[in-house]
């Protein structure tokens, strides 16, 4: 799709049809029947629950109107970091620009077979939309020597629609390390649409981190976690930019004796949304999740955490806690948090919390009486503040890289 379809503000749904029209799919009906669904249920509008914080369609409707300009500058990629290149240009997988460093990784690619009820309407839009899902697979008892780093390019110079979709098999007693970025540079916009699932086998281990630092993006990222028993999984999203990014995050833990964390933060300034909603779905017993999710708002930012914990009538024995913690740095900035506990079992221990509030002036003061600014002193609590997310990282590269993007944002944006 090229976007270059002429277009009214607010037509967005006539766009998205038109633009179906223009593809020339090879298997239409599967793709039609996904389309169909998608239209039944229409883009989420300002009274849609799910979405009533993040207005994607109406900052969709104002991209459409948008002239290309300068090419936006490529966020900073990982130095020296070795790792197996999964490249996605304008949401579609390419060999030409992905790298393998280990031969115990599985590539293939293939078409989807049948339109399913997805449980988010952008799910939909992606199974209408991708030009296949890649396969990612590693077998029983391998541990990858390297990273897997998924890196999307947008290379569009008109507001286009991708939609990446992968799926990652990590088999038995398997370890990897899996990284998703974006890179490139574009002249406009783009809203990228992934829908990506990751199947964790038995007594495997995942770490799993999401770096999102594009100032022009518009997203949704469904994600699908699924951990079998004793599988060990630890998930970072790391949001730093972006004019409305949305992640949908589920973990099933369908196994007994898993052990699962998910961590977050969203450093957001200027007019940027961030709406993170999780879900922890333990359907076995005898397992652990913890979540914990921190975010720095200035300026008119948004920030959201939506967080769901549901304990099924068989996960005895479950212990499942969450944690949201926000800072406020101006009087305009928002954090909208609802944490949520859905629970059928009797024997487990649970909790959620959340806090909102400022700087501790107590802790600033003390800083200050040290010699030290006041801009520093400020740099150095929101530091401590944000670094606590990324303390359980075992990859040292990913780990180094990321603490740079962190000390970088605090000293540009607060």
């Amino acid at each position: 799709m090229t976007g270059t379809t002429t277009i009214d503000k607010g037509n967005l749904t006539p766009f998205i049809q038109d633009a179906f029209a223009q593809a020339g799919f090879p298997d239409q009906g599967r793709r039609k029947q996904a389309f169909d669904l998608f239209l039944a249920k229409g883009m989420p509008g300002p009274r849609a629950e799910e979405y009533r914080f993040a207005p994607i369609t109406r900052t969709l409707e104002k991209l459409l109107t948008q002239s290309p300009g300068q090419a936006h500058p490529s966020p900073a990629l990982i130095q020296n970091l070795q790792c197996n290149v999964i490249a996605f240009v304008n949401g579609k997988f390419s060999r030409e620009r992905s790298s393998i460093l280990d031969q115990e990784l599985f590539i293939s690619s293939s078409t989807i077979d049948t339109a399913q009820e997805g449980h988010d309407v952008f799910d939909l839009l992606n199974q209408a939309f991708a030009p296949e899902e890649t396969h990612l697979k590693i077998g029983a008892k391998q541990v990858l020597a390297h990273p897997v780093a998924i890196v999307y390019y947008n290379e569009s110079k008109a507001f286009r629609l991708i939609h990446p979709r992968w799926r990652f098999s990590i088999g038995t007693n398997s370890q990897a390390t899996l990284l998703e970025y974006g890179a490139g540079a574009a002249q406009a916009s783009c809203f990228q649409n992934k829908q990506s699932v990751i199947e964790v086998g038995e007594n495997a281990e995942l770490e799993y981190t999401i770096v999102q630092n594009g100032p022009s993006d518009v997203q949704v990222n469904n994600s699908v976690v699924h951990l079998s028993t004793s599988a060990r999984a630890n998930c970072f999203t790391f949001t730093f930019d972006g004019q409305l990014v949305r992640n949908n995050l589920t973990l099933t833990v369908d196994g007994e004796g898993v052990d699962a964390h998910l961590y977050g933060l969203y450093l957001l300034s200027g007019n940027t949304i961030a709406d993170n909603h999780t879900v922890v779905d333990h359907k076995k017993p005898n397992s652990f999740s913890n979540e914990l999710y921190k975010g720095v708002m200035d300026g008119n930012a948004k920030g959201v955490f939506n967080g769901k914990i549901y304990v099924r009538p068989m996960a005895q024995k479950t212990n499942a806690f969450q944690t949201n913690r926000n800072i406020l740095l101006s009087d305009t900035a928002t954090i909208n948090t609802k944490p949520q506990l859905e629970i059928w079992a009797d024997d487990v221990k649970c909790s959620h919390g959340c806090t909102t509030g400022q700087l501790d002036e107590d802790a600033l003061f003390y800083i200050r009486s040290r010699g030290i600014s006041k801009d520093l002193a400020k740099g150095m609590l929101l530091y401590a503040f944000a670094s606590e997310v990324m303390a359980s990282m075992k990859n040292e590269t990913v780990r180094s890289f990321v603490d740079g993007l962190i000390g970088e944002r605090l000293h540009k944006n607060f």
